[in-house]
């Protein structure tokens, strides 16, 4: 399966020609505007106030300065070991997410910046990932949520009835809020590592990239084969993406340039993809109806027990026979379906230019490419290897139809929303933001071990 050509295609121009008229659905960039006072600063990655609409590049490639990366500006492949191996979640994903951010600048210096690198994409995911690996607002919307679960009323009511026979008072509704907090922390732990586990591992190797590569000034096939065969064996997918990305370094053609980065970071998407299924399983499959049953149950023997002799005696006997368990039943099996669909509404989101996707709906285009969809240089696709690439991932070809991933467990949905995502967005020069409104870090960073 092929991917159908469509959509004008803007041709290559030599560098000493006069600048062609913009090609047909093209965005034409607007004049510089004046910061606003509230975005100096704040990546407009978050926000779509004070951001102008994404701009389609066209200019032909210039050829690398070869000018050498400033030391510190972006993580070794030491540094990378060493952010991986801290122990805070929290602060290990702040590390991680401004490591990929220096690191994607770094190549951007190297290989452009008119076309995004996987992390320049691996940022804005690391950042996401952080919402819930640190749990915000989750709290407040699951109690929310689980106050008005489908089904939950009736058998929390009668609950209540059976609590108050007993001389005890009504469910505490906070006991529910607790459940979800523990049934968090294990969704979050699974999370956590996964971002962790992929730094570690693609993380050195963009930092192996840079470190080979920088300074150089045409390309070296010899050099080139030499570092390939750095990688390890079971790792074909990064071998053959990072060698892509050493032929778009020195590539003129915008065209081929820019087929040759989405073939890359297609490829790196793949491979974290199939490595994350571990955690992402782990994630979504998370003991959740356990988590709220001890919980639950947890609170109840603990009333029955503060009771003094004798009025706790039917409460016991409730314990034991399995009443308590009868009766709290269809509230944990209410609780933990809210539990799973506000945590997937929470987690399924990524914050893109202008606002924020939800994984489980169809890609919108990016503003501007509404008719056309993709950025000029990759409205139609020559490269033969890229073609039977999208051919085998994209189910709708040359369409955003379809790509929502309904079950973000399966490979195959999530890669056919991921390779449309590189696709539509490579050419948007607001993914280059800073991930928290500054410029990048100094290197090593000073609580990572070393």
């Amino acid at each position: 399966m092929t991917t159908p050509i469509k959509g004008p295609r803007v041709q290559p121009r030599p560098l000493e020609t006069p600048k062609p008229s913009l090609p047909r659905n093209e965005v034409k960039p607007k004049a510089p505007q004046a910061a606003r006072p509230d975005t100096v600063g704040v990546s407009r990655f978050d926000s779509g106030k004070g951001r102008s609409p994404s701009v389609a590049l066209s200019s032909p490639v210039a050829a690398p300065q070869g000018s050498p990366i400033q030391p510190g500006s972006h993580p070794t492949a030491e540094d990378v070991k060493a952010i991986s191996a801290m122990k805070d979640p929290v602060a290990r994903n702040y590390a991680i997410t401004q490591g990929y951010s220096d690191l994607s600048a770094a190549m951007s210096q190297m290989l452009g910046d008119d076309n995004a690198n996987w992390a320049t994409f691996a940022t804005w995911a690391s950042k996401q990932a952080g919402v819930s690996i640190r749990g915000e607002d989750m709290p407040r919307f699951l109690t929310d949520a689980l106050k008005g679960a489908d089904g939950a009323l009736g058998p929390l009511a009668r609950v209540d009835d059976f609590l108050r026979k007993l001389g005890l008072p009504a469910f505490p509704i906070g006991d529910l809020g607790a459940a979800g907090n523990e049934a968090l922390t294990s969704v979050s732990k699974a999370i956590a590592d996964g971002n962790q586990f992929v730094f570690r591992e693609v993380g050195q190797e963009f930092a192996r990239f840079i470190e080979t590569f920088q300074g150089d000034t045409k390309y070296d096939a010899a050099k080139v084969k030499q570092y390939l065969d750095g990688f390890p064996k079971d790792k074909p997918l990064l071998k053959e993406a990072f060698g892509h990305y050493a032929q778009a370094m020195f590539e003129k053609d915008p065209n081929k340039k820019a087929e040759l980065m989405l073939l890359a970071n297609n490829k790196v998407g793949l491979h974290e993809q199939t490595q994350l299924q571990p955690f992402i399983d782990k994630a979504l499959n998370a003991p959740v109806k356990e988590t709220f049953r001890k919980v639950l149950k947890q609170g109840i023997e603990a009333s029955i027990n503060a009771l003094p002799f004798p009025a706790n005696l039917a409460g016991k006997a409730a314990l034991k026979s399995g009443a308590v368990d009868a009766l709290l039943n269809p509230v944990v099996d209410a609780a933990a379906g809210a539990f799973r669909r506000v945590a997937t509404e929470h987690m399924m989101k990524l914050a893109v230019p202008g606002g924020a996707l939800k994984l489980g709906n169809d890609l919108p285009p990016p503003r501007g490419m509404e008719s056309t969809l993709f950025p000029p240089h990759l409205r139609t696709i020559q490269n033969p290897e890229l073609r039977a690439l999208l051919g085998r991932l994209d189910h709708s070809p040359d369409s955003l139809k379809g790509t929502g991933a309904k079950d973000w467990s399966r490979l195959e949905q999530r890669m056919d929303y991921i390779i449309d995502l590189f696709r539509t967005r490579q050419s948007d020069p607001h993914l280059f933001d800073a991930p928290f409104g500054r410029s990048g870090t100094t290197y090593p960073l000073p609580n990572a071990p070393r």
